[in-house]
């Protein structure tokens, strides 16, 4: 049987809703929004609507209210070192050097600027044809293509 939602708080502020779902988040209770939209749209619907409500499943309610609290008395401390961080994501740099001068400031070129000129100034927007491995050294000024 699905677990009820409780409200344990409601707000005129969707911002201010959606930082405490954040923090309630971050401590790890599910909870949800109810009449974000309504009240993101037409913020003078919220005393209409009741505000922005949050709400946690029926036996996180204890746990969120005491978090909540303590939001309230300024004690915000949270354990950072219970999270776990994924490592970041490196991106795949290709390490092309110019084979005129040997310099590794080399940029690939995306487009075919004459088609991309050319195509804008007649049609109104531009043709990005893509040129694969095309590359220009910013030391010597050396244009080469790549296989």
């Amino acid at each position: 049987m699905a677990e009820r939602l409780i409200t344990i708080a409601t707000f005129n502020d969707v911002t201010e809703a959606h930082i405490l779902k954040g923090r309630l988040e971050a401590e790890g209770i599910l909870c949800f929004l109810g009449d974000e939209n309504i009240v993101g749209v037409h913020p003078f619907y919220a005393t209409a609507v009741g505000g922005v409500k949050l709400k946690v499943p029926e036996t996180d309610v204890m746990e969120a209210k005491a978090i909540l609290n303590r939001i309230q008395e300024g004690n915000t401390d949270f354990d950072y070192d219970t999270i776990e961080l994924a490592p970041p994501m490196q991106e795949h740099v290709e390490s092309t050097k110019c084979p005129n001068c040997g310099s590794d400031n080399v940029e690939q070129q995306k487009f075919n600027k004459t088609v991309f000129s050319i195509s804008y100034l007649f049609l109104g927007f531009p043709l990005p044809f893509l040129n694969r491995k095309k590359f220009v050294c910013h030391e010597c000024g050396h244009t080469w293509k790549s296989n």
